[in-house]
């Protein structure tokens, strides 16, 4: 847990330099990143982290995290009006909201957990290998040795599991029935399964969280090319190009 607090301390002060740098770098009110003038002793000291998995996979996440809410206004509306009462209310710390916060509110939480499922940011299989004595599996007979996997897209579009419309983008599915809301996050393969779980899971969640809500918290967002999405690709980690967005303080 202190580790964790560390960590959520260090990643305040990049959130701020981040958000910092989309104002300070355009007059027009269209917003590009630049990161060269900022920390490059810290991002040097933490390359190892943020490279091989904080990046990448923080990076798979943000991208249609983002355009999930731009392709659908009701949903992006109903967000920022929950995270506008909540500051309006006094319950997001400034500058930077603390990771306990961003998990109370439930319509976010739910956007969290819908990009995780829709588009999970990790599309390994991350396959086993049957035990020498085989396994009966819906009354089939499958070897020793066989190797069997499972793909987190199908998974995460299982009809029984996540309902008729498991294909669309929906949020409010998470906030239909607790026991419904359970039974799905038992069937989520953001991070692997079982013993082949992610370990940096937790420090998943408090990097996306913290930097999601940070991001509508203070900015306006929208494609820069509405006319033309941008390129997904879903490999080991997802991976996008073309994502052109403008940034406009709110």
């Amino acid at each position: 847990m202190k580790l964790l607090k560390d960590f959520e301390g260090r990643l305040d002060r990049h959130i701020l330099l981040f958000c910092d740098a989309i104002k300070r770098t355009s007059s027009d009110g269209l917003k590009r990143l630049d990161f060269a003038e900022h920390i490059r002793e810290d991002i040097r000291a933490e390359a190892i982290i943020f490279t091989s998995a904080a990046l990448e996979g923080v990076a798979a996440f943000l991208s249609p995290f983002v355009d999930n809410l731009i392709q659908h206004p009701e949903v992006y509306a109903e967000l920022r009006a929950e995270i506008d009462r909540a500051k309006a209310c006094g319950f997001l710390s400034s500058p930077v909201a603390k990771y306990e916060e961003t998990c109370k509110l439930p319509f976010f939480m739910a956007c969290i957990l819908e990009t995780l499922r829709h588009d999970a940011p990790a599309q390994t299989i991350l396959p086993r290998y049957v035990s020498a004595d085989g396994i009966f599996a819906h009354n089939t007979f499958i070897p020793g040795g066989t190797e069997m996997a499972a793909s987190p897209y199908i998974i995460h579009r299982d009809l029984k599991v996540f309902g008729a419309d498991a294909d669309q983008f929906r949020p409010q599915r998470w906030l239909d029935d607790p026991a419904k809301r359970e039974r799905m996050e038992r069937f989520g393969m953001w991070f692997g399964y079982g013993d082949r779980e992610c370990p940096g899971k937790n420090f998943a969640f408090l990097e996306v969280q913290k930097i999601g809500l940070e991001l509508f918290r203070r900015f306006e967002v929208q494609s820069a090319t509405p006319e033309k999405r941008f390129r997904h690709e879903r490999w080991a980690v997802a991976m996008f190009w073309n994502h052109w967005l403008q940034f406009k303080e709110r």
